[in-house]
């Protein structure tokens, strides 16, 4: 049997493990970035194989966080991408003021910003107040840093140039309570949102919606 062998065979039982073990399906995954992420951690923790990982992982719920982080999509900015929220603003947005109560899911939204991000577009567009918005994530270590809505206040000078190219219209800083290195969102941006730990690949959805995002989870 070759060592490539070996290795698929390993990966194999990995996320079978996770499965049985915490519940969270990673067996439908492109193998190939699954693969590249479990060498990473592997790289980072000096184990020379994954039966180790897998070890250390059943045995430490603690660990297997750590993990999770590097199984999980975490890249995302506040207004990543700006056509896309112009598009949301300028197409989306009409069309949700003709419902007298919208319902709104982001699908893995990683640490938050995108979802406060569409908060405050929907506030400028006059929607907020009768908007629910749905923010779930699997990484629970992600959706808990999301929750708090603290960002470095380094980042502000980049998340107002994308606001801007998204037609933003307020100063954005206005947004924010900046101390220190930190940026606090503003609460009120938090008054209409429900974090919740959700896995898209076993969980069942929860309610109808308006509008769903999966921005991160075709990844």
């Amino acid at each position: 049997m070759t060592a490539v062998d070996v290795e698929a065979i390993e990966l194999d039982l990995l996320v079978e493990a996770i499965w049985r073990r915490y519940g969270y399906d990673f067996r439908g995954y492109a193998r190939a970035s699954l693969a590249r992420r479990v060498e990473r951690r592997l790289a980072l923790d000096g184990m020379e194989t994954m039966a180790a990982l897998q070890h250390a992982l059943l045995h430490d719920a603690s660990y297997f966080r750590r993990v999770m982080t590097d199984l999980t999509v975490t890249t995302t900015e506040m207004f990543r991408y700006a056509p896309f929220f112009r598009a949301v603003r300028e197409v989306v947005a009409p069309r949700l003021k003709t419902y007298p109560y919208v319902h709104i899911w982001h699908a893995g939204i990683s640490t938050g910003q995108e979802v406060y991000s569409m908060a405050i577009l929907l506030r400028e567009e006059g929607l907020y107040d009768r908007c629910r918005l749905y923010a779930t994530d699997v990484n629970r270590t992600a959706l808990e840093a999301a929750k708090a809505g603290v960002f470095p206040a380094s980042k502000l000078q980049e998340y107002t140039a994308a606001y801007q190219a998204a037609g933003g219209r307020e100063p954005f800083a206005d947004y924010f309570t900046v101390a220190y290195d930190k940026a606090a969102i503003d609460e009120s941006l938090k008054e209409n949102i429900v974090f919740a730990e959700h896995n898209l690949a076993t969980d069942a959805p929860f309610a109808e919606m308006h509008f769903v995002l999966c921005r991160n989870v075709l990844i």
